[in-house]
């Protein structure tokens, strides 16, 4: 049985990342067009080092199935739905940018999404080698994490409009289980006595991508807009990944700036196989974000 969560969540879309590339469009003809009223790019805020760090107020969605490469996935899970996941949650979000010469940039980045919950369920649930029983309680738990590294090259510079083009690795680790004592049976039917904590981890390093919009509005204010993206079929790997975000920057002294936006980070991970294990995952988290930032 399959869980879904369409009235929360919608899944991510290859015409959402159309309509994200339509907008950066949008953006550097309109700052090409106003360039003659608008400031100097950085104005008199430092730019060989740019640092980030803050986080975001989230709506999430995330499904899984695990199974094995005889037995197949099985039943995809909700785990918003059927955990009532977040009963703890994190997400938080370090960015450093190296401006190394006139148009290069070295990027660094480490993002993290941290949940659990526990549940009472109301049916039957397939996981891994085990079934998971109605009526007993069993804890999920999801994390993940992104640190990655780019070069950025401007291949337009204009006093105020700048748009680079990136390439580089994000390290992409995911893992997630659930645990439960008692209520659990294995696939042959037969109770499970004790303690059980089926779980998953997935750790491979991803080639990305990317586009970024610089654009200053003033010496002081300035809008940031990005999009990444990969897609992958490789080694027991199929899927997507893709980040983008809109923020506004305003640098309250020459050293110190805080900034807030729209941030999305999304994973389709159709199928990963290792050994006999065979998983599947998608998962997107998308909202506001706010950020502190500092430039030496």
């Amino acid at each position: 049985m399959t869980w879904n969560r369409h009235d929360r969540m919608d899944r991510p879309t290859r015409p959402a990342l159309r309509a994200a590339r339509v907008l950066l469009g949008a953006l550097v003809l309109l700052g090409i067009a106003a360039s003659p009223a608008l400031a100097d790019m950085p104005g008199d805020v430092p730019d060989r080092w740019r640092l980030t760090l803050g986080g975001m107020a989230a709506d999430t969605f995330t499904e899984g199935g695990l199974g094995s490469t005889t037995a197949g996935i099985g039943a995809t899970i909700n785990f918003e739905d059927v955990f009532d996941l977040p009963e703890d949650k994190s997400i938080w979000r370090f960015e450093a940018n190296w401006h190394i010469n006139k148009r290069q940039y070295i990027d660094f980045g480490y993002f993290e999404l941290n949940r659990s919950g526990s549940r009472i369920l109301e049916q039957d649930v397939e996981w891994g080698d085990f079934v998971f029983l109605a009526n007993g309680k069993v804890t999920a738990d999801f994390k993940s994490s992104f640190p990655y590294a780019a070069w950025r090259y401007d291949f337009l510079q204009l006093p105020e409009v700048r748009i680079s083009g990136s390439a580089g690795i994000n390290y992409l680790t995911l893992e997630t289980g659930l645990k439960a004592s008692g209520s659990v049976e294995d696939l042959n039917g037969m109770p499970v006595s004790g303690a059980v904590d089926e779980r998953v981890s997935i750790s491979f390093p991803v080639p990305q991508i990317g586009l970024q919009l610089d654009w200053a509005l003033t010496r002081r204010l300035a809008v940031k807009m990005y999009v990444r993206q990969i897609y992958i079929d490789f080694a027991g790997i199929n899927g997507g990944i893709g980040e983008t975000a809109f923020r506004l920057h305003w640098w309250c002294s020459k050293h110190f700036g805080i900034s807030g936006g729209l941030d999305k980070e999304s994973i389709d991970l159709k199928k990963y196989t290792s050994g006999d294990t065979t998983a599947r995952f998608r998962y997107e988290v998308r909202g506001f974000s706010f950020y502190l930032n500092l430039a030496f």
